[in-house]
């Protein structure tokens, strides 16, 4: 406050004067000893003037924030103010806050972490699960049960081929006591349109419940498919397709033309 009377007074300490240069008349004693009084009673109003509710006598539009903490934060940046108007509590506060939202952010992390691993062990448990459900199934033992789509451009997982070969967990699989016509391509018309049709009637058989893959003197043919015959409740479903005209008897050697 002395140090803003004596600039008021024309007194610039440590600044260079030059010779013969005027001075400003210096203010009266009882101007400075007004300043200094309204200065002192202005500090003691600031704690009152803080807690006053500016929203209510200020225009629409216009805010009023008194700066808290150690510093002034504005759009353009942050200002540190030494001391600041608050007490050192306040200005940890937001450092408080940052920490506390730091924590929280990695202990979120964590968690998601952790449920992506949950869920890569849950799908592994799965696969490997079906896994070794398809390698009973073709070792002749449980019945198996699965959903079968006819195959096309996607990895080939439990689908359908054409009447006599579909896919199973991934495996590939050759019925063995038939012979159907093919699709893949067909020879001539009327093999396509049989061959279409066994391989729908096989679809529809498969999914209509748990089927047994009855293994054979060989377990593979040359193609690397696997030879089983499939059957329900001791009954081949190949034999059904071929009471409907849609496949015929197979042993092995050549095989008879579909077309005529």
């Amino acid at each position: 406050m002395f140090d803003f009377m004596r600039l008021l007074g024309g007194d610039r300490a440590g600044a260079t004067r030059r010779v013969g240069a005027a001075r400003r008349p210096a203010p009266g004693v009882l101007l400075q000893l007004r300043l200094v009084f309204y200065g002192m009673l202005l500090g003691l109003m600031m704690p009152v003037i803080r807690q006053i509710d500016w929203s209510a006598l200020v225009p629409p539009g216009l805010k009023i924030e008194w700066p808290t903490g150690f510093g002034i934060a504005w759009p353009a940046g942050h200002f540190r103010v030494p001391g600041g108007w608050g007490g050192a509590d306040e200005g940890a506060k937001p450092e408080a806050s940052s920490a506390a939202a730091a924590a929280a952010g990695a202990a979120a992390n964590a968690g998601g972490a952790t449920a992506a691993t949950g869920t890569l062990a849950t799908a592994a448990g799965i696969a490997s699960a079906a896994s070794t459900a398809a390698a009973s199934a073709l070792s002749g033992g449980k019945p198996v049960s699965a959903r079968f789509t006819i195959c096309g451009h996607a990895k080939r997982i439990n689908c359908m081929v054409d009447g006599d070969t579909f896919w199973m967990a991934g495996t590939k699989i050759r019925i063995a006591d038939i012979d159907t016509p093919e699709t893949h391509p067909p020879r001539c018309a009327r093999e396509g349109r049989l061959g279409e049709a066994a391989t729908v009637k096989m679809q529809g058989m498969l999914n209509a419940g748990p089927f047994k893959l009855t293994p054979i003197k060989r377990d593979v043919d040359r193609y690397g498919r696997k030879l089983r015959i499939v059957e329900r409740g001791g009954v081949s479903l190949g034999a059904v397709l071929v009471r409907h005209g849609l496949a015929r008897y197979y042993g092995g050697g050549k095989r008879s033309p579909w077309c005529r």
